[in-house]
């Protein structure tokens, strides 16, 4: 597969919609480029050995939330994709690229071949970090809320809940290492964000 033309239709597909009200014309489409990149760097790291389903992981990535907002997104990507990859790629690699569509969400199944839970971890992780920060201020601005509603976020239950449930989705050890690397950026820029939006300075 041509990555490179894969990248332009997904751009084509992705580049200018919005999937969600909150977020800005065009997020998806980098948000599942960012996937793709992160997935290729978890496959060189757990699959040393094992480059050959390179372009399956690269192009399920890239295409995994292409239906976003059309639910169940999942379902209806892995059927979109079987018609947007015809010439891009082999009919084998197409049915591998719509398996890891249609399955990004069911995770924590040992029985999905590692090319679908690389998928599966990547998705998660893009999601934490700085990019978690990102999301939180967009929708912020988007509900005209205070800087004050973003810390009450961070330090409820509510999201402590979801940061534990997305940890416990991850399926290989070295993705907990990077997410528990990423919510420690996260909860000491939280921390700082908190002091400074009461009028704290740090001498």
């Amino acid at each position: 597969m041509d990555r490179e033309r894969l990248t332009e239709l997904a751009f084509k597909t992705m580049g200018k919609r919005k999937s969600h009200l909150q977020r800005e014309k065009g997020y998806i489409f980098y948000h599942c480029e960012r996937v793709a990149k992160i997935a290729l760097h978890l496959r060189e790291a757990l699959f040393p050995a094992d480059a050959s389903s390179d372009d399956v992981i690269f192009a399920g990535a890239l295409f995994h939330d292409v239906t976003k907002g059309i639910e169940p997104h999942a379902a209806t990507g892995a059927h979109l994709v079987q018609q947007l990859l015809q010439g891009y790629a082999s009919d084998r690699e197409i049915q591998d690229v719509s398996e890891i569509v249609r399955l990004h969400n069911a995770r924590l199944r040992e029985d999905q071949p590692f090319y679908v839970r690389v998928v599966q971890d990547a998705d998660i992780l893009d999601h934490f970090g700085s990019q978690e920060v990102w999301l939180k201020f967009l929708y912020g601005a988007h509900k005209d809320e205070s800087v004050f509603d973003a810390v009450r976020l961070w330090e409820s239950e509510e999201h402590e809940n979801y940061v534990d449930k997305s940890r416990k989705s991850l399926n290989f050890e070295l993705s907990r290492q990077i997410f528990d690397k990423k919510l420690q950026f996260h909860r000491m820029f939280a921390q700082r964000f908190k002091a400074e939006s009461s009028g704290e300075i740090d001498f």
